[in-house]
């Protein structure tokens, strides 16, 4: 029975009126009166706090303060730091390939051989678009070449090459032979404008670039210390650290560089650090 007094007499105090009153200092005017009880004033607190906790979870989900929260970065941030993960790790590849080339470099300079490249390169989908049209004459030409190629074999009088067979270059006409005494280190191939250059062993690009007097020029390290360099080219299709095999395209015949009076290529061949007649190797 008290303990039924007593829940009564707190509930009537809960629900016991109060007058909140504002009036002016001087003249004692009211100005705002509130009638309140307890219960009132712990209702609208817990309202308020309601609602500040609302606004609260709003700006923090739908306004730019969400960046802040732990795991909540914009999602352009997180595509950018992929990207730049990703170009990292490629950056990390072309210095391997950097050093390894110019270890080469410093190879040949001394005249040492060069040791054979064990690089797992994956291919390159390189997306260069030839659209390169093709005449009757130059299909004509095509079919004799296969047909010669079909019934010859490469047994020349020619300088011994290892039982390595080369692929030429391409198929032109010889305007300027190897001559060490001038030193022309290589020979001068003419042939149509466009003719797609091959390269005449599997090997890997260490030279990709452009020079004032040779314009662009592509080389190629093989196997056995031969290195095959192509200048004068109009478009480059490999860079440095790509690996090629044999008769795959790398370069398009062209006229670039100081030293260059026409449409041609100009390829040399070298052995351990020294050229040699391409013509007692290849048969152009």
């Amino acid at each position: 029975m008290q303990d039924k007094k007593g829940v009564q007499k707190l509930w009537k105090k809960a629900l016991h009126k109060y007058r909140f009153v504002i009036m002016t200092d001087d003249s004692f005017e009211e100005k705002l009166s509130v009638k309140l009880s307890r219960f009132n004033v712990l209702g609208f607190s817990g309202i308020f706090v309601l609602l500040c906790f609302l606004a609260a979870i709003f700006f923090m989900t739908k306004t730019p303060l969400r960046e802040y929260l732990p795991g909540k970065a914009k999602s352009d941030i997180q595509n950018e730091l992929i990207v730049l993960a990703k170009k990292a790790d490629s950056l990390l590849v072309v210095l391997d390939r950097q050093k390894q080339y110019l270890q080469n470099i410093n190879t040949i300079i001394s005249g040492q051989e060069v040791k054979d490249l064990e690089f797992d390169f994956e291919e390159n989908n390189y997306d260069i678009e030839l659209t390169f049209e093709k005449s009757i004459e130059d299909s004509l030409l095509r079919l004799d070449v296969e047909a010669e190629e079909k019934g010859s074999l490469q047994t020349t009088n020619r300088a011994e090459t290892n039982i390595i067979l080369f692929y030429p270059p391409l198929k032109g006409v010889i305007t300027d032979r190897f001559n060490s005494q001038s030193k022309h280190f290589g020979i001068d191939l003419v042939a149509k404008e466009k003719t797609k250059i091959a390269a005449i062993l599997d090997g890997t690009v260490i030279i990709s670039n452009w020079t004032s007097e040779t314009g662009y020029v592509i080389g190629v390290q093989h196997k056995g210390g031969y290195i095959s360099f192509y200048k004068h080219n109009s478009m480059l299709l490999k860079t440095a650290g790509d690996f090629v095999k044999t008769g795959e395209q790398i370069a398009i015949i062209g006229n670039s560089g100081e030293l260059s009076t026409g449409p041609h290529l100009h390829f040399e061949l070298w052995q351990n650090g020294i050229p040699v007649d391409p013509e007692n190797y290849i048969l152009f």
